[in-house]
């Protein structure tokens, strides 16, 4: 089966990636998969931390994690586990400027990727300034 990304949260702060498949791999690409519909890119550079990873998956199946072919997190899938690093006080920054790439290999697998949005990202919603005048078609008016 070919590895496929879906989108099952996106706000303006946080989104939630599950990649699942076997053999193959996918991009999450921060400039477009994680803009939210409130969303506009702001300047140049999107800058996304990992908030936390699960996954599960079938007996002999690998997740790689990577970014700017650093690997960020090799993964036995079917050992499932969670990893949660908010909790723990701190969060993945490691190219955090950069696309991630989901590698599965093996066997079936699947993770959970919750990532943060902590720059590149301004919303259109603005009604605290603006109330009802607010133009959601144009950030900052």
């Amino acid at each position: 089966m070919a590895v496929q990304k879906y989108i099952l949260k996106n706000t303006n702060q946080e989104t939630v990636v599950k990649v699942s498949g076997s053999d193959g791999s996918v991009t999450i690409t921060l400039n477009s998969d994680l803009i939210a519909n409130t969303q506009v890119l702001q300047g140049t550079t999107q800058t996304v931390n990992i908030i936390s990873a699960n996954w599960t998956g079938s007996r002999g199946s690998g997740i790689v994690i990577a970014r700017n072919g650093t690997t960020i997190l090799p993964i036995t899938a079917d050992q499932p586990q969670r990893l949660d690093f908010s909790g723990e006080g701190y969060v993945d920054t490691v190219e955090n400027t950069k696309d991630l790439t989901v590698s599965i290999s093996g066997a079936e697998g699947v993770v959970y990727l919750v990532l943060r949005k902590v720059a590149g990202y301004a919303t259109k919603i603005e009604t605290a300034e603006f109330s009802v005048y607010d133009n959601t078609s144009v950030a900052g008016a």
